[in-house]
């Protein structure tokens, strides 16, 4: 096994194995839930991944291996660099900067995802716009050019197995600027926003694709998929699926960036797109959310800003799962906060000084007690505004690794918060129902580098274990036989 695949399995056995520490008090306030243990269903490859560019420190590599992400997010392919004149060949040194980060992420294990955007000006479909629709005149040209992109990533360690096509495509053109990097597919003039146009599309450039790398899978969009009026979004994907482009693209991406109300995005976004794919027949259809994250707004961010980024960081590796998402990439890993999106980075990046947030420790210790686990609780929902201040939990199973307790073959993981988008909420005592005298094991503090968790074990046979819930998620590891 590679050292950066081992790191993070040695890193979790350290965190679990600890001392013990008292129970938490019971409070009369408790409250009591039942929730059920069910066992079966494989473990699923993690989903997880980061946005990591050609700008990326080398310093922050070892940061990114700490969480063990499957893949990442590793830049853009600008057709307009590339082909700047009809016939003029390929300039392939105008990926240089893509292609070293695609090498650097293989060496590491991390499977690289690359864009193709921007049109040359020869062939767009909206004269003076990059991020302008290929025009109908141009499409065999952007097929050629698509399949040569996808034969220049063909093997070795340039090889990249996930190509998506277009960056938020249902922004129109006069909702954004070129220097944005999304949008100017949707066209708001027609019924379907422009969205059978792209499908089109993409039905002439997937088999392409496949013809030159058959396991290459073609990721279609990323929607921006705006909410909570989808109106516009639901009918670009609508168009896009009307007009046959189900079976042009392997998975359907989209962005969702923090919480609406005492919901989640990531949630309700991707509940409310499994349903139409399923409305199409698309069943089963995979779905990435290739841009997460907690941000602030465009020009300060409030006091408390670093906290409540590290409580969604805490659920967001559980929700994903949960979703069933098979992929889910956070934006960004590290950048300078000079230049970074809202303050949505882990970490901030000045030249090779890295400043890891709170949120960057959230995130990771999450990684790690997730390791290796498959959902087993009902379909996820968003919290709407009456559970606010309510304690949510979602339930999962997972191998055992602790040697101490080898006899129990795989442990309960319960992930607990509250909900709060106005303030900081008093914790709620909740008493979580386990088999009666069941071992557990608890860590409340996964902001923070260090982790001490400790036995929170049910010593009294009640068949319960209090516990103090905040925003900050508590994870519970319960060992029954």
């Amino acid at each position: 096994m590679p050292l950066q695949r081992l790191l993070p399995l040695v890193l979790l056995l350290l965190l679990l194995i600890g001392g013990s520490l008292p129970v938490a008090a019971q409070s009369t306030s408790s409250t009591q839930a039942f929730l059920p243990l069910i066992m079966g269903n494989p473990v699923a490859p993690s989903p997880f991944g980061f946005d990591v560019r050609t700008y990326t420190s080398p310093a922050a590599l070892p940061y990114m291996a700490q969480a063990n992400p499957r893949w990442a997010r590793a830049g853009d392919v600008f057709w307009s660099d590339v082909e700047p004149v009809r016939g003029g060949g390929y300039h392939w040194d105008m990926l240089a900067a893509v292609d070293a980060n695609v090498q650097r992420l293989n060496t590491a294990g991390v499977a690289p995802t690359l864009v193709i955007q921007r049109t040359p000006s020869w062939a767009q479909k909206i004269p003076g716009r990059l991020c302008s629709p290929v025009a109908p005149a141009y499409i065999q040209e952007y097929v050629a050019f698509v399949q040569a992109v996808a034969q220049h990533y063909s093997s070795g360690l340039l090889k990249v197995n996930y190509l998506e096509i277009a960056n938020e495509p249902d922004v129109a053109p006069q909702e954004t600027s070129d220097s944005q990097g999304f949008g100017c597919w949707a066209d708001r003039s027609v019924p379907d926003q422009g969205g059978a146009y792209y499908g089109w599309v993409l039905q002439q450039i997937y088999p392409a694709i496949k013809q030159i790398a058959p396991e290459t899978q073609v990721i279609a969009g990323a929607l921006a998929y705006f909410w909570p009026n989808d109106t516009n979004s639901h009918a670009f994907l609508e168009g896009m699926l009307g007009a046959g482009a189900g079976n042009a693209f392997d998975i359907l991406s989209f962005h969702a960036y923090g919480e609406w109300d005492s919901g989640d995005l990531m949630i309700s976004k991707a509940n409310r797109l499994r349903q139409i794919l399923n409305d199409h027949g698309l069943i089963g259809k995979p779905l990435f959310a290739t841009e997460i994250a907690a941000t602030c707004g465009a020009t300060s961010c409030p006091t408390d800003f670093e906290t409540r980024q590290a409580n969604y960081a805490a659920r967001i590796y559980a929700e994903a799962i949960a979703l069933g998402l098979d992929g889910a990439f956070w934006y960004t890993l590290a950048i300078d906060p000079k230049i970074s999106y809202r303050s949505s980075q882990l970490i901030d990046q000045s030249g090779a000084t890295l400043t890891p947030h709170k949120a960057f420790w959230a995130f990771t210790n999450s990684a790690l007690w997730l390791q290796g686990a498959h959902y087993v609780g009902p379909p996820l929902q968003s919290p709407t505004p009456d559970q606010a201040n309510q304690v949510q939990v979602l339930v999962f199973q997972k191998p055992n690794i602790l040697p101490e307790i080898a006899r129990v073959p795989t442990v309960t993981l319960y992930v607990l918060w509250v909900p709060e988008p106005n303030g900081t909420p008093p914790l709620v005592y909740y008493n979580l129902p386990v088999p009666p005298g069941a071992i557990a094991r608890c860590v409340q503090h996964l902001d923070q580098q260090t982790l001490q968790p400790y036995y929170c074990s049910d010593t009294t046979n009640s068949g319960s274990i209090p516990l103090a819930i905040g925003q900050l998620p508590q994870y519970v590891e319960v060992y029954s036989q």
